[in-house]
């Protein structure tokens, strides 16, 4: 009988241990997804962005700024998105352990290579804040990037912040979820630091909106 149990013990362990293998690419999205559930049952709070209407008040010509010498032509489709992607004028991106990119219904996720390293940097500075705070890091969600002339006016039907010259159209611009931090509010603080220090380094360009979203363009 004792056998019995010991063997049981082991294959349960070993069952747990292959779980925990199989979950450590997914554990950014494990995080995510364990964030929307609990904010289902517990129901919906209001995050408030502290500051973040006086840090990020950048409009529409600030963003303009960014794209007027450098960024991609507007595409009309996705398939125009795509096809820059195959000629690697735009890269793909995609979760990682510094963030989450969300299925997109109004567009691609892909940005020009300056942005993607714009994102590199905000999370090292980011996750540093964390270390230097002794809280854990907790992955930011990005919910939108580059989209086409279609996608844009799609979106307008529903959308009263998507406008016709949109930012997004050029390759430089994505949308950062505030919202998504709503259990976490040290690590928004924390977020919301890095970012601002890197707007004051004239790196981007930031505004915020109260859909709870933080609308970025790289400069």
């Amino acid at each position: 009988m004792q056998k019995k149990t010991k063997k049981i013990i082991l294959i349960f362990t070993l069952f747990v241990l292959l779980l925990f293998i199989i979950a450590i690419p997914f554990r950014h999205r494990i995080v995510y997804y364990y964030g929307k559930i609990k904010s289902r049952v517990m129901g919906t709070k209001t995050t408030n962005c502290q500051d973040c209407n006086t840090l990020f008040n950048d409009g529409i010509q600030a963003h303009e700024k960014a794209y007027r010498n450098e960024g991609i032509v507007e595409q009309k489709t996705d398939d125009g998105l795509l096809q820059l992607e195959k000629k690697a004028v735009l890269k793909n991106i995609e979760s990682n352990d510094f963030y989450i990119v969300e299925d997109f219904k109004h567009s691609q996720p892909l940005l020009l290579l300056k942005a993607i390293y714009f994102l590199d940097e905000l999370s090292k500075l980011y996750q540093q804040k964390c270390k230097d705070n002794d809280k854990g890091y907790v992955p930011f969600v990005i919910t939108s990037a580059t989209r086409s002339i279609n996608s844009v006016r799609k979106l307008m039907k529903r959308n009263s912040n998507a406008i016709e010259n949109s930012s997004h159209l050029h390759g430089k611009t994505f949308d950062i979820s505030y919202a998504a931090f709503t259990y976490n509010k040290n690590q928004l603080k924390l977020f919301v630091k890095a970012l601002s220090e890197l707007k004051n380094q004239n790196k981007c360009y930031v505004k915020y909106e109260r859909n709870g979203c933080l609308h970025i363009s790289v400069n």
